[in-house]
């Protein structure tokens, strides 16, 4: 059996989806007549919303990659999968964080918030290198 890097993005980006499906369940429950004293303490809908929707795009942008490499193999397609897959599960957390009240969009404040911060910039650097790999080996 020969998991290369188009399976291992296209497996990846199935359990984005499904965590995004899942996520939906999750964001229903506040709107239930049985959970008014629960929907005070949920999060807000809103910051749900970012981390499902950006689940999907994560998951849509492995599948792109996966179909892309599958077209044309490259030669750094390993490092490439393992950048976009990487920062397809990095890459929520900031919508993550907002959920527990840390902005990690902003480097500063708490070593908490920076720590986020750190990841969330971690990822968009795996992001955009893991695609720049992908565009020069197809160059």
């Amino acid at each position: 059996m020969n998991h290369g890097p188009t399976q291992w993005l296209l497996v990846s980006a199935a359990l984005e989806l499904l965590a995004s499906c899942l996520l939906g369940y999750v964001m229903l429950v506040p709107m239930q007549p049985w959970a008014g004293k629960l929907r005070e303490k949920w999060p807000k809908p809103r910051a749900l919303m970012s981390v499902h929707l950006d689940l999907v795009m994560l998951a849509l942008m492995q599948i792109a990659a996966g179909l892309g490499m599958k077209a044309i193999p490259g030669a750094h397609d390993p490092l490439v999968a393992g950048f976009l897959i990487g920062s397809g599960w990095l890459n929520v957390t900031p919508y993550a964080w907002r959920l527990v009240r840390v902005n990690a969009f902003v480097l500063g404040g708490s070593p908490l918030q920076i720590f986020a911060s750190l990841t969330s910039l971690v990822s968009t650097v795996l992001l955009a290198g893991g695609w720049l790999l992908l565009l020069l080996g197809w160059l």
